[in-house]
């Protein structure tokens, strides 16, 4: 018996050998998903939005180890090809952006996009959004603005502003149409006197100005209860949120207010790795301290709760590491199922019916 003991050792350590070899060529391939930089596409640099981006780049990095870094870009298009590509990631992107790629509007109405198949990694902070006159001008309530001239920027402004003026129970036959540049060139129109209202977001830099000019600033009235209006205001611009509570930002005369919204999220493609998105979603999760102060009271408003939130907007699908890392913690519930179930079936069927605008 004692000269078979070192055959019997032998063999046996034959096998823990063999055994320790298999497990570490199995687990090389599952380290080998991640890749060794994640990249976020977002608003150009001096924005909201680049400012998140690099602060959730600094968590990525710190707690898994994984170098990232935002990409700027000027254009929705610019933000989302990245992406579309491979490229990067994940970008940062406002609903309003994602609704428009996933239903193939504006400037993804061309034959070459269409509709996206998106999905939702992550969301966060809103954008309050309201009609804006100067404080000065006597226009106070919504059938004052009648025979008014109503700034109109190109994009998805043509059709936020039919959205809030169906809000307030008027058509653009109701007002005098002025074309706009853009969003901040609508902002300086009205500040100028050559427009009389524009769509407006308290957050913008300008609107700050605005609040401070000798004639004062003015919102609009929204009345959270009103549902009549909200549902008037959805059928143009479906992206637009019931109400939300404002209290920060250029309020203007009133201070706080009930304003429409939609969300800044962070959106994926359905061909991005399940493996990359759940490791950043969990990287968001356990690394919020390392970003929620960075530029409050957005940056706190990043959460697991608020992205699974279904009273928020959401146009497209959840991403599949995002509903991995979701059942971990016990946050998927029927309801979160039901509705993914309903929003694959709609992007099937906005897919097969849609037809290029260009």
């Amino acid at each position: 018996m004692g000269k078979k003991r070192p055959i019997l050792f032998s063999f046996v350590t034959a096998l823990i050998v063999l055994g320790l070899m298999t497990s570490g060529a199995l687990a090389a391939p599952e380290k080998a998903k991640l890749p060794k930089f994640i990249t976020i596409s977002s608003y150009p640099i001096g924005s909201l939005g680049t400012v998140l981006a690099t602060a959730f780049s600094n968590a990525i990095e710190k707690k898994t180890g994984i170098r990232a870094r935002p990409t700027p870009a000027d254009t929705d298009v610019g933000r989302v090809l990245p992406v579309k590509t491979g490229e990067a990631q994940v970008a940062i992107l406002t609903a309003a952006t994602v609704y428009f790629a996933s239903n193939g509007l504006g400037e993804f109405g061309a034959k070459k996009w269409g509709p996206q198949r998106l999905r939702l990694t992550f969301a966060g902070n809103v954008i309050h959004h309201g009609m804006a006159v100067r404080g000065d001008s006597g226009i106070k309530t919504w059938s004052d603005l009648k025979g008014k001239r109503v700034a109109f920027p190109p994009g998805l402004f043509l059709l936020t502003v039919p959205g809030l003026l169906a809000y307030g129970g008027l058509s653009k036959d109701d007002v005098v149409e002025v074309r706009a540049p853009g969003y901040t060139g609508a902002i300086k129109m009205v500040m100028d006197g050559s427009a009389d209202a524009c769509h407006a977001c308290p957050v913008t830099p300008l609107m700050t100005e605005w609040e401070t000019a000798p004639f004062g600033l003015r919102y609009l009235p929204m009345d959270k209860n009103d549902k009549a209006a909200w549902e008037r205001m959805k059928k143009f611009a479906p992206f637009m949120a019931s109400p939300v509570w404002c209290d920060y930002a250029a309020m203007g005369e009133g201070g706080p207010k009930w304003l429409a919204f939609y969300p800044y999220t962070l959106t994926s493609y359905d061909t991005t790795g399940e493996d990359v998105i759940y490791a950043f979603v969990k990287a968001m999760v356990e690394g919020r301290d390392l970003y929620k102060d960075v530029n409050k009271p957005a940056s706190a408003e990043w959460t697991l709760e608020d992205t699974l939130n279904l009273e928020k907007p959401v146009y497209v699908p959840f991403h599949p590491g995002l509903i991995k890392y979701a059942k971990e913690q016990g946050k998927w519930t029927a309801e979160h199922e039901a509705w993914q179930a309903n929003a694959l079936k709609e992007e099937e069927d906005r897919i097969k019916t849609w037809k290029p605008e260009k």
